[in-house]
């Protein structure tokens, strides 16, 4: 009796079943990976949860009669200036500079420079670290605490919780950042970086409305 041959996975290059690639960049074989996937789906969670919170804030802002944010005499989106600008609008700088940092590094590792993916990515961990710092420095200086009424609480709820956010990407990139330097990513494998980018921009669009419906409507 002759024994049966078992060949498994395919005889061809997966490279060679590729689209022909004419843009002169080397990209990466398939953009909506399973990884990819996965970071979709993160994301899609995150934001019902933040939904959840933003409806939470109105709902209680619509249902309250003598509803009122405690920040003060001061125009909100000028809560403890610096410089004659307020510290929440400084940390919304800081969150938009640092995405167009993280964008740029994106675009650096597709075209294969790893060099200039580690030099774009040292700011914005600077810069989300500052954010932190800053929304640190604040909470001790608006004058109230969760206790004192819904609207404080919720603040903070808000607040903290896109905070421990930021702190996540800040992490994520960093971790990115020591691969970048043990030369692990490449134009044809970088999902990590693109992860990282989604996440955090993500993160700044939810500053974004944060700030919107916190400081500026109140």
């Amino acid at each position: 009796m002759l024994e049966r041959r078992v060949v498994r996975g395919r005889s061809t290059d997966p490279l060679d079943r590729l689209p022909p690639n004419e843009t002169g960049l080397e990209v990466q074989p398939t953009r909506f990976t399973s990884g990819m996937w996965a970071v979709i789906l993160f994301i899609s969670s995150e934001a019902m949860f933040f939904g959840a919170l933003f409806t939470t804030y109105f709902f209680l802002r619509s249902r309250i009669p003598e509803w009122e944010p405690v920040f003060g005499e001061k125009p909100t989106w000028q809560v403890d200036p610096i410089l004659g600008v307020g510290l929440p609008t400084i940390n919304t700088i800081e969150l938009l500079v640092s995405s167009l940092t993280m964008q740029l590094a994106v675009n650096a590792i597709k075209k294969g420079d790893r060099r200039a993916l580690r030099n774009w990515l040292i700011p914005t961990i600077v810069l989300g670290a500052l954010f932190l710092i800053g929304q640190g420095y604040e909470y001790t200086r608006v004058g109230f605490l969760p206790r004192d009424g819904v609207f404080a609480a919720v603040f903070f709820t808000l607040t903290g919780f896109h905070g421990a956010h930021v702190t996540g990407g800040v992490l994520f990139n960093t971790i990115c950042f020591y691969r970048t330097l043990k030369g692990q990513f490449t134009a044809r494998r970088h999902l990590a970086v693109e992860a990282a980018s989604i996440y955090w921009h993500f993160v700044d669009v939810v500053w974004i409305g944060l700030f919107t419906t916190i400081y500026i409507v109140g």
